[in-house]
């Protein structure tokens, strides 16, 4: 049972990140890396599909993370600067929606490093 639903969320995932490839509002690596990390945990043959294939393969690189973290922090702020220009009326709202990005971006900025040397570490 849990198998299958694995698989159905890898496969449901797996169709949304290539719907994403089309549509630019749509991500495409969080999906595709879900799908295989789905995939890894009920179906070694689809994890392998995902990573040999033609369409999905150049989404399973070591860079891949990063595009995805560098597209979000892309969404996040320009979600924030249009809900200040829109509808942040209230300064106190434009302070919190800011101080909310700020704490992202540094903790997302965070996470890039700390992954980078982390790799580094292991690789000597």
């Amino acid at each position: 049972m849990i198998r299958l639903l694995l698989i159905s969320g890898g496969t449901i995932s797996l169709a949304l990140g290539i719907i994403g490839i089309f549509i630019p509002v749509l991500p495409t690596t969080p999906f595709v890396l879900l799908s295989a990390a789905l995939f890894v945990r009920s179906s070694p043959v689809l994890y392998n599909r995902i990573l040999t294939g033609r369409i999905t393969s150049k989404y399973m690189t070591r860079t891949a993370g990063r595009r995805a973290g560098i597209s979000a922090l892309i969404i996040m702020w320009s979600m924030i600067l249009v809900t200040l220009v829109f509808a942040a009326n209230a300064t106190w709202l434009r302070i919190l929606l800011i101080t909310v990005g700020v704490t992202g971006t540094v903790f997302k900025l965070k996470y890039f490093f700390a992954k980078d040397n982390n790799q580094i570490i292991h690789n000597r």
